[in-house]
């Protein structure tokens, strides 16, 4: 989950909160992040909580919590593409429709990711960002 979105530049969605469940209580020995993100990581019984730092717009990033119980790791991969909408690596006319065809609805978990502004609700401030960052994609 993006927790400092900054919609007015290029680091945009700079701060996330990654979020990990484990079916039994996990020690961790920390985390890392690629990309030039940084990345810190806090446990609360079957949750650990992964915070990262400096990440940039259009950028896949790997993100590792190490020594899990004293033992291994674990990586997940996540892509970062501010405006994207509907997850097809591309910011498009489609993420445009999107948005805008949900414009006026309040913030749940059917259609949270058109709030690409954070502020709760999907409305034309939502549209006009994802508009401005159209034509950028992942591989």
């Amino acid at each position: 989950r993006n927790t400092g979105a900054d919609t007015t530049g290029s680091n945009v969605g700079h701060d996330h909160e990654v979020v990990f469940t484990f079916g039994v209580p996990v020690t961790v020995g920390g985390c890392t992040a690629s990309g030039g993100a940084t990345c810190s990581a806090s446990v609360t019984g079957l949750t650990v909580t992964a915070d990262l730092h400096n990440v940039t717009d259009v950028q896949a990033l790997t993100i590792t919590l190490i020594n899990i119980n004293g033992g291994g790791n674990v990586s997940v991969l996540m892509n970062v593409l501010a405006g994207d909408t509907n997850e097809d690596k591309r910011t498009n006319v489609g993420d445009t429709n999107q948005t805008k065809s949900r414009s006026g609805q309040t913030t749940d978990g059917t259609n949270f990711r058109s709030d690409v502004n954070l502020d709760g609700r999907i409305n034309v401030g939502d549209t006009n960002f994802v508009k401005a960052h159209s034509g950028h994609s992942l591989p």
